[in-house]
């Protein structure tokens, strides 16, 4: 049951006084919400996030969760996003005051972009990893470090987020986890030991460190997989193609690297963080800069105040990320398995046929294109369509109208046929995206 957002915003106002005021809804999720909030007195924006008491499945999680963002909010490190407050409202509401990083999550980044240029991927990792060495050196491990929890503010600088939150999930008993539903840390991400139940501790999140590095080189985490079981059972057994493999401009030393950080034994990764940063600057000496060059494009601003948001099955524990909420699609051959995945669950592929190009404009299973070697696929709510290659002819048009200015259509015409309209209210942007991705499969 999702919060009352309306009760939910006045308790706020309430706890918080005048002082501050309680703007725009940022995310919500399980039984939380995010609201940017504005501090009068000191003219500066917050990211406020709300647990809801009266929806939480366990009050133990929820003194927990505050106990531990204290403990969080004495971390004072240039790459951790920093607590401000943290309080409670009549047993109604507990909350978390952090700063509000207008500038977008490496999520936001990985879907707009796939993936990102070596040395900004080095840059982000290195930074990552000097965040997590202090922390470790507090007694604090984060315990679920992904693409969400990385944010990048308007000038490139590299935050960490969410260290609380994981630790306090880490903290709830086998029990109270398995009763609830409830898992620590994220399959994608997490370390062998995680996945096979043991206590995680400082080389967890560097083995984590590794995979999201993988991701910002490739475009897509190494192990995915049709259940949360069956991605753990990876990491708990497989290893990952080496990175050369999949992206061979990658210098044989930052390869070298990340293979250590991927470890299966602990014992083999780097001992600490700041091994595992040393180690990335001295493979790439580049990665010692503290701007990343990559640039977020028009709509991902001041989306890091949502990237603080990391909802999942509830604020006190992150939940599974499912493929059912893939962001917005646009991939072409080699297709990352996690895409790929999500393509063939959804569209009507058949099995023998090899994925050239998927495209999602919402990320949505109910309307996508898919192009293989020999297929069309046409996904709506009306249902499928498979058309062969041979024969089919693919028609874009940019068109106006009083609701909608400028808006794109895709329509499929097959030889002999009525033509079929897959795609009535695509951006210009999208439009181009799509037409120039199919040209180049087609070639």
């Amino acid at each position: 049951m999702p919060p009352d957002l309306t009760a939910l915003r006045r308790r706020l106002q309430q706890a918080l006084g005048e002082e501050f005021t309680v703007g725009a809804l940022l995310g919500e999720g399980g039984f939380a919400a995010v609201f940017r909030v504005r501090d009068k007195a000191l003219s500066r924006d917050l990211a406020v996030k709300v647990l809801d008491l009266g929806l939480t499945p366990s009050s133990s999680l929820a003194e927990r969760f505050v106990r531990e963002a204290r403990t969080i909010a004495r971390l004072e490190h240039p790459h951790i996003v920093p607590i401000h407050k943290v309080g409670g409202y009549r047993n109604e509401i507990l909350y978390i005051a952090m700063r509000c990083v207008d500038g977008p999550s490496l999520r936001q980044l990985l879907e707009r972009y796939q993936r990102l240029s070596v040395g900004d991927a080095a840059r982000i990792a290195r930074q990552v990893a000097d965040a997590l060495a202090y922390a470790h050196g507090q007694g604090v491990v984060h315990r679920d470090i992904k693409p969400d929890n990385i944010l990048l503010d308007a000038s490139g600088h590299v935050l960490v987020t969410d260290f609380g939150i994981a630790k306090a999930a880490h903290d709830a008993t086998p029990a109270q986890l398995t009763t609830e539903g409830m898992v620590v840390g994220t399959p994608q991400y997490m370390s062998p030991e995680q996945a096979t139940g043991e206590r995680a501790d400082d080389r967890s999140d560097i083995y984590g460190l590794g995979i999201v590095l993988y991701q910002m080189l490739t475009g897509a985490p190494p192990f995915d997989g049709e259940s949360a079981q069956q991605i753990l059972m990876k990491q708990a057994t497989v290893e990952p193609v080496p990175i050369r493999q999949v992206r061979n401009d990658v210098p044989e030393a930052l390869a070298v690297v990340l293979h250590r950080m991927l470890e299966k034994d602990p014992a083999q990764r780097y001992q600490t963080a700041e091994d595992a940063s040393q180690a990335i600057v001295h493979a790439l000496p580049s990665a010692a800069r503290e701007r990343v060059k990559v640039r977020p494009r028009v709509g991902l601003g001041g989306a890091g105040c949502l990237g603080l948001a990391a909802f999942g099955a509830g604020v006190a524990v992150a939940g599974y990320a499912l493929l059912s909420d893939h962001p917005r699609i646009s991939a072409r051959t080699p297709i990352p398995d996690s895409v790929a995945s999500f393509a063939r669950r959804a569209a009507p592929v058949p099995r023998e046929d090899s994925l050239l190009y998927v495209f999602a404009p919402h990320g949505e299973r109910q309307r996508m294109l898919v192009v293989t070697n020999r297929h069309i696929v046409a996904l709506t709510s009306a249902g499928s369509r498979t058309y062969p290659r041979d024969g089919l002819t693919l028609r874009y048009a940019l068109r106006f109208s009083v609701r909608k200015p400028l808006y794109g259509v895709l329509l499929l015409i097959p030889e002999g046929g009525s033509p079929d309209t897959l795609f009535a209210d695509l951006s210009p942007r999208e439009l181009y995206a799509v037409a120039r991705s199919v040209a180049a499969v087609h070639q």
